[in-house]
């Protein structure tokens, strides 16, 4: 038995693997209801299937939690979504459970790009470089400082980050940011 026709066989099922981890969905738009805000880019949507779909928000990076926009980014997600008849369209489904996608109100705002667009995310090029819209809204919010683009909150990263090289590993994973310090910088 030669070694070629085992390679050959291994080949094809790591490419039938990649291919069933990494499929594209082929998904029309679906709507349902905001049922919840799990995380700063997750929510949980009920398509009317009984239980609700985990829905990460597709080609975006909400902001650290050291850029404190977390009350910020909750409030927006909260106000606009929960409860809200939304059109999602799949990009990647990884179970039944579990799906990235583009998320739109019923009125048409391209929540992924909202969320750019006020600052409170950034555009993940290498997962969503097709993607235009987010592109323009991270131009956006850039010009206009908004949020993670914000002098105050860049400049308070960086001292945060000089005064880490200064401490141990164990403060630096104890580091807690004082909110008036960063309303004093603004």
């Amino acid at each position: 038995m030669t070694i070629v026709p085992i390679l050959v066989v291994v080949a094809i099922v790591i490419l039938a693997m990649y291919f069933l981890l990494n499929k594209k969905s082929d998904e029309k738009d679906r709507e349902g209801v905001v049922k919840d805000i799990l995380q700063k880019d997750a929510l949980a949507i009920d398509f009317g299937g009984g239980r609700p779909v985990v829905v990460k928000l597709f080609g975006i990076s909400p902001a650290t939690e050291a850029e404190m926009l977390d009350e910020k980014i909750f409030a927006f997600l909260e106000e606009s979504l929960r409860g809200k008849r939304v059109s999602v369209k799949p990009v990647s489904v990884a179970s039944a459970e579990l799906m990235s996608a583009e998320v739109r109100t019923l009125g048409g705002e391209y929540v992924n790009a909202a969320m750019v667009r006020h600052g409170f995310a950034r555009w993940q090029v290498s997962e969503a470089s097709a993607d235009g819209a987010l592109g323009e809204a991270q131009q956006l919010a850039q010009a206009q400082k908004l949020g993670i683009w914000n002098p105050a909150i860049i400049q308070l990263l960086e001292d945060k980050r000089n005064a880490a090289g200064e401490m141990s590993d164990e403060d630096v994973a104890n580091l807690e940011v004082d909110p008036e310090e960063r309303d004093s910088k603004e």
